[in-house]
């Protein structure tokens, strides 16, 4: 920062004439002052009775008191960005394992389709002879053949 180029820069503040010098361009600078400025007045419409330099007291009191809330804000939400930061690298972690996974299954998968040939394109199940479509179970009392649940196979085609 000793290597860059100051600017001379005459503001006005509460009536009272100064020339700065700053890093910072003409336009910001002159910002700022106005900034404070509005600081000032603000305070000095709200206790007309305040002399200039109590005015300029409070007035820096409050612009102390946003900038500090404003660091604190600032710091929590760059506690808030790290924890995001290491949960999404979590997740990613995560995401990377399942997708190796998921790839290594696939591989799997066509290692056994190859060792299993044609068998392996045909998934439909084995045919089931007529005689063994239904099945009758027995009530408690045999003896009443009329008691007979039936009980239909899940792969009938229909």
């Amino acid at each position: 920062m000793e290597n860059q180029t100051k600017n001379r820069i005459k503001i006005d503040i509460a009536g009272t004439k100064f020339t700065v010098l700053s890093v910072e361009g003409e336009e910001y600078t002159r910002s700022v002052a106005a900034r404070l400025n509005d600081e000032i007045s603000s305070v000095r419409r709200s206790a007309p009775g305040l002399s200039l330099n109590s005015a300029v007291m409070l007035a820096a009191l409050n612009l102390c008191d946003n900038l500090t809330k404003a660091q604190e804000d600032s710091d929590r939400l760059r506690i808030q960005v790290k924890e995001y930061l290491s949960e999404a690298t979590k997740y990613r972690t995560d995401f990377e394992e399942a997708a190796r996974e998921n790839e290594k299954l696939r591989k799997d998968i066509e290692t056994y389709r190859k060792r299993l040939g044609d068998k392996g394109r045909n998934n439909d199940p084995a045919p089931v002879s007529a005689a063994v479509k239904t099945v009758r179970k027995s009530s408690a009392n045999e003896a009443e053949d009329d008691e007979f649940e039936n009980l239909s196979f899940l792969n009938d085609k229909k």
